[in-house]
């Protein structure tokens, strides 16, 4: 089972990786860059700043821990949205349309939490990839079909078409054949049959055909796309993690790449990070990293409770 310390180890890589993409993000590829943790840039933040990524993770590993469903995880990305909790700073300074408006449809439309979500085609950013990860160590011994309706539900509070949930479905079970102790490639390659036979359209299944591909570990960094686009997102993360062999390589690959770097970067390293939980990045960017009292309980409590001594 997976120790408390190698939980925290988990959220602390995703968190850096996150901080690290901030100061670039929408920056075009090759325009600049990344070599250490730093500050400003896109939204003037002090370095160590974690964006909505990290801090909608958060909300989500504390609904875990409470044992919480879809609404209490809604009623939370509330107090971020309007409060600003759950952020390094005390304000929201990135938070992603799709996300704003599902909260908007929850709080203004009494719209239920788990239909709250954009079923829409053209909302298939990485809204939820970005912070779905802990539900791979509290789910890691559930069975299937229970691990598959919590994703759904955590994912169709802010994005609801099948394609988002696809994506967050494969991410969660690749996480967790990590977690048990399978390396990326066969993590992956474990992960995809458990969601091909998932019943979901085979026109929609077909669209991720590069992300369990092993070929794309072979790709060319030009045929790399860094968009918030959930596929381009996730074939970019899982690229990076293929191709990097530390920790600290992987984000900066990831970094680098331009467009959406902060969940890009988070991405990758929870992917890297999944298979590696003793290694940590960095001490500079640990020491850099904003610990915010909150965080740091979230991030315990959750350890505690999922994690094993």
């Amino acid at each position: 089972m997976t120790t408390k310390q190698q939980i925290q180890n988990f959220f602390e890589a995703g968190m850096i990786a996150d901080a690290l993409g901030v100061p670039v993000e929408f920056s075009r590829r090759d325009t600049y860059t990344v070599t250490t943790m730093q500050g400003h840039g896109t939204y003037d933040q002090p370095a160590g700043s974690w964006s909505d990524d990290s801090s909608l993770t958060l909300c989500l590993a504390e609904t875990l821990t409470q044992g919480g469903d879809a609404e209490a995880l809604m009623a939370k990305f509330v107090a971020y949205l309007e409060h600003g909790a759950y952020t390094p700073g005390g304000e929201v300074f990135d938070v992603g349309n799709a996300t704003r408006e599902a909260i908007r449809n929850f709080v203004g439309k009494n719209v239920p939490a788990i239909a709250a979500g954009e079923r829409s085609a053209r909302s298939n950013g990485n809204g939820g990839l970005m912070r779905i990860a802990p539900l791979a160590f509290s789910t890691v011994n559930l069975p299937r079909e229970a691990r598959r309706q919590l994703t759904q539900d955590f994912t169709t509070v802010t994005h609801g078409h099948v394609r988002a949930i696809i994506a967050d479905d494969l991410y969660v079970e690749c996480l967790r054949q990590l977690l048990l102790g399978q390396p990326l490639a066969q993590a992956m390659a474990a992960a995809w049959p458990v969601i091909a036979a998932a019943g979901y359209p085979a026109e929609e299944l077909a669209l991720f055909h590069r992300v369990h591909d092993p070929a794309l570990a072979n790709a060319a960094r030009e045929a790399i796309r860094s968009s918030g686009y959930v596929i381009d997102s996730f074939e970019a993360a899982m690229w990076c993690a293929l191709n990097c062999p530390t920790l600290e390589s992987v984000i900066l690959q990831a970094a680098n790449l331009g467009e959406d770097t902060d969940t890009i970067a988070q991405i990758a390293a929870c992917l890297y990070a999944a298979g590696h939980l003793d290694e940590r990045a960095p001490r500079n960017w640990r020491e850099t990293l904003i610990r915010t009292p909150a965080a740091e309980r979230i991030i315990s409590e959750f350890a505690e409770r999922f994690g094993a001594d």
